[in-house]
């Protein structure tokens, strides 16, 4: 991956605030942000949903660009270009650049990126050739209208926007193709929940509140007092049979708090009495305040995995489906006990 930064270069502009429910500031794009067009199995060219605040005074319009500097052409990648977007707006729903531009505000108009389509294309670096990143940037601009013809290339506005612009808001997504015959490692999911930070960590720090929002079935009951720290354990009853694919049945494993930010993030491992080696996968939650609540993270991690384990079990063991629907199941119990 390329260490160059796309804005080295141009003039500089005052930072304002961009969040995406859709993903995480230096997190993993969903395969609705990959490219089925560009042959990615199960790609659905989604674009982000995109919020934004805290754009400078005399912002008159802005314009909305996806650019992967990585992509091994010379001059990047271009993947979305939006431009004319009013200055009243800020927020564009998730899947807003489809082939009709459904969710471009009026006034507004997508250009053709770098697959010559006026639309967002999504992610599909080469396969081996690493991580590769896609900047998300919303640019408040001092005029109405940039000027540009519908036809132009991304590249264009980018010049023509270079003195008009007035900030600069960033969020950076990523993706990565393995090789053939090699997997990725690790997969995040993220999802909005309308509640504070402190109220969703004290799911994530009980025991029990691991059982209440399992959306594998797993999960049968839990015993032990809220964690507060790295090195804490819990004990949890589980059953195998709810996956159908290693013949355990019902058995007991001890929960390991291995990283415990207040507030902020929660991972753990698994031990098992019974399971030798250990596994060690790992699980996790990131908590970022966002606009309407947190921006929560849910994250698998099997890049440590024991050798003797790759052997024996498919990974990723939760597949991202489920771990979308423990982040619904979370907010469902968050509001469950607020009301409580």
């Amino acid at each position: 991956m390329s260490a160059d930064n796309p804005f080295a270069r141009l003039p500089e502009a005052a930072s304002f605030t961009v969040t995406s429910t859709t993903v995480t500031d230096g997190g993993a794009w969903s395969i609705e942000q990959l490219s089925g067009i560009s042959g990615v199995p199960g790609g659905k060219d989604v674009s982000p949903q995109l919020s934004w605040s805290g754009a400078p005074d005399g912002t008159k319009s802005y314009a909305v660009t996806v650019y992967d500097p990585d992509a091994p052409t010379g001059s990047g990648f271009w993947h979305w270009a939006v431009a004319d977007i009013p200055a009243g707006v800020t927020e564009l729903p998730e899947g807003a650049g489809d082939d009709s531009g459904s969710g471009i505000p009026e006034g507004a108009f997508q250009l053709p990126n770098d697959a010559r389509a006026a639309r967002f294309i999504g992610a599909a670096p080469p396969a081996g050739h690493g991580a590769h990143r896609y900047f998300v940037v919303v640019h408040a601009l001092d005029v109405a209208s940039i000027g540009v013809p519908a036809d132009a290339t991304p590249a264009y506005l980018g010049f023509a926007m270079a003195s008009h612009i007035l900030g600069r808001a960033v969020l950076i997504a990523t993706a990565e193709t393995p090789r053939v015959g090699e997997y990725l490692e690790r997969i995040e999911v993220s999802r909005l929940v309308p509640a504070d930070a402190a109220a969703i960590f004290a799911v994530l720090s009980d025991p029990k509140g691991h059982v209440d929002i399992d959306a594998s079935g797993m999960l049968l009951d839990a015993e032990g007092q809220p964690v507060t720290k790295a090195g804490d354990r819990f004990l949890v009853h589980m059953d195998r049979e709810a996956l159908g694919d290693f013949p355990l049945g019902k058995y007991d494993v001890e929960v390991v708090i291995t990283k415990l930010t207040p507030d902020e993030e929660i991972a753990w491992t698994v031990e098992g009495g019974l399971i030798r080696p250990h596994v060690r996968h790992v699980y996790g939650y990131r908590l970022e305040p966002a606009e309407g609540g947190t921006l929560v993270t849910s994250y698998y991690d099997w890049s440590e995995l024991d050798d003797e384990w790759r052997k024996r079990l498919t990974f990723p063991v939760i597949p991202e489906s489920a771990l979308k629907a423990t982040l619904g199941i979370l907010e469902r119990t968050v509001r469950r006990r607020a009301a409580g």
